[in-house]
This record gives C-alpha cells, sequence and structure tokens, in this order.
C-alpha cells in the first residue's frame, strides 16, 4: 500500500494594503503567472487560496483582506474571513499552520490602525501560537540609509509596551523580505519549521467559544473589537458635535454667490459624510452584540486554527 499524501500546510498571510502580499505568493510559490492584483478582489475582498508544493510538501497560502480597509470595519472583514474559510472546508480537517504579517518599512509604524490589527491578531491567537508566527518586513529595495532604518525596526521590536512586543515575547519571529524567490521561501520554511516542532496548543478564541454560552461579544476579540466601535463612534460623535458649530448662514444655501454656496455644500457634504461613519459603526457595534449565530461556525474554524 503506498504512503497517504501528506496534508497540506495551510498558512495565512495578512498586511497592510501595499505590503506586498501578492508579490509574497508569487514568490514563495513560484508562480509568475500570478500578477500583482490577482489576490484580493476588490468588489467581494474575499481571500484567495494560491496551492502549489514546497520541498515536496503541499502548501497552501492564504491571501486576507486587511484590517486597514476604510470601507468595512474590522466585525465584517473579520466575519467575511471566517465564513470563507469555513466554505472552502479548511476548518473541517485542514488547520492552519502558521501566520505571515507583512509589515512594510516605509509605512507609519505608529499608526492607530496598524496598533489595532495587531490587537486583533492578538486577540484572535493568544500567547501560545506566537511561535508560529514570522513578522516580515518588506520594501528594503527602496532605500538609501539601511542600516538606520534596521535600527529603529530592531528598537521597534525590542520596545516594552510597543506594537510588536507580545509577539517578540511569544517567540514570534521577526525577519526581512528580500523581495525575490529565495527570501520569500525561507520565509515560508520558518512558519513550517516552527509548525512542526509547535506544541498541538488551541489558541485563545477557541477556548472563548469553547465555553457554554458565552457569545462571540465576550470573547477577547469580541470585546476588543467593540472597545474599537465605541472609540469610533465617540470620536465621530464630538467631530458631528464640532461641525455642527461651524455650519455656514442657512442663506448660503441658495446664494447667488459662488463662494458661499460651495462653502454650504463642502460642509454639507462633510455632515453626510461624518453621519454615514457614525451610522455604520452603530449598526456594527449592534451586528456584533448579536453575532451569536456564527458562534458554531466560528468554533469550527477556530478550534482547527493552529491546533
Amino acid at each position: 500500500m503506498g504512503r497517504s499524501k501528506p496534508r497540506p500546510i495551510m498558512v495565512l498571510i495578512v498586511g497592510l494594503t501595499g505590503a506586498g502580499k501578492t508579490t509574497f505568493t508569487r514568490l514563495a510559490s513560484g508562480r509568475k503567472d500570478l500578477k500583482v492584483g490577482d489576490g484580493i478582489d476588490p468588489c467581494t475582498q474575499d481571500p484567495v487560496a494560491v496551492r502549489f508544493d514546497l520541498d515536496g510538501r503541499p502548501v497552501v497560502l492564504i491571501d486576507t483582506p486587511g484590517f486597514d480597509d476604510i470601507s468595512r470595519t474590522d466585525v465584517e472583514i473579520l466575519e467575511d474571513i471566517a465564513k470563507w474559510l469555513v466554505k472552502q472546508g479548511f476548518s473541517k480537517r485542514q488547520p492552519l499552520d502558521g501566520m505571515i504579517l507583512l509589515y512594510p518599512i516605509l509605512f507609519d509604524f505608529d499608526s492607530s490602525l496598524e496598533k489595532r490589527r495587531t490587537r486583533i491578531l492578538q486577540k484572535i491567537l493568544g500567547k501560545n501560537a506566537y511561535r508560529r508566527v514570522v513578522v516580515a518586513t518588506t520594501m528594503w529595495g527602496s532605500l538609501i540609509n539601511e542600516k538606520e532604518v534596521e535600527q529603529d525596526i530592531d528598537m521597534r521590536w525590542k520596545q516594552q509596551g510597543g506594537v510588536w512586543d507580545e509577539f517578540r515575547q511569544g517567540n514570534a519571529l521577526l525577519t526581512k523580505h528580500f523581495n525575490t524567490e529565495a527570501s520569500a521561501q525561507r520565509i515560508l520554511r520558518a512558519v513550517i519549521k516552527a509548525s512542526d516542532e509547535a506544541e498541538r496548543a488551541k489558541v485563545l478564541i477557541q477556548e472563548e467559544l469553547g465555553r457554554k454560552n458565552i457569545r462571540f461579544a465576550e470573547t477577547s476579540l469580541g470585546e476588543e473589537l467593540e472597545c474599537f466601535l465605541q472609540q469610533d463612534i465617540t470620536v465621530i460623535h464630538n467631530l458631528l458635535l464640532n461641525h455642527r458649530d461651524e455650519r455656514p448662514p442657512e442663506e448660503y444655501r441658495t446664494s447667488n454667490k459662488l463662494k458661499e454656496r460651495k462653502e454650504w455644500y463642502r460642509w454639507d457634504a462633510e455632515r453626510q459624510e461624518l453621519t454615514k461613519n457614525l451610522e455604520l459603526r452603530q449598526k456594527q457595534l449592534k451586528r456584533l452584540n448579536s453575532f451569536f449565530f456564527l458562534k458554531f461556525k466560528l468554533l469550527r474554524f477556530w478550534s482547527k486554527l493552529f491546533s
């Protein structure tokens, strides 16, 4: 009887827009036909799975939408990723083995979006899974003074209480990606090696959803998302109040002077945009608090994640 075919190595790739996720996938897989832009569909924002063999082992790289998407909240993105993985069958008998976080060094490392995304990932994984995470910095070929940036990255990695502090303490790996096939495959091999050596430990979200009668909003991840949404609602509400105080005179709406009419419609367009953003966050907060209907599917998915 022949040997059974090894199960695929499942690796999730996350990163901000422009971090180079699709390029990384093309390089790691050797798929030169995979064009940049062939990854995340801008309409559906569904994850995309690319299958190939590395060192004789089947590998699946899963490219995901970034948490910095200004058109959707983190709740929507998380739900879409979970639903897609369940639909594709990755939650049944094919656990995820690791995660690659791509960080472009030319982007602002202190941005609130980056901190928010990193905190969300930490709430999903829990400390036991950090050893199977690789933080790969990108865009090194665009630098003039590489040494200075290296020192800055190293300082940020070692900074207590910083963006990457929990990952570092949990034995995640920080490395450079040089935008070559050899570099991408080296990083992927590091994830595979870490997965092969790691203990079969549950991740945080799995442990929490396994408790009887707990709602998604009561998990560490749910509470984190609720906190972010509440913060957004407060900020936007205050902006609306300040914006209301700057309202132009009513007669500007139908004024014969173009400058005055432009001032009114500019103010009104800003008001409508702020109102739209406020209503979106309020809708997502309500949705988060009634997120119980997805618990079973989420449990099936997260019960296999890094397990």
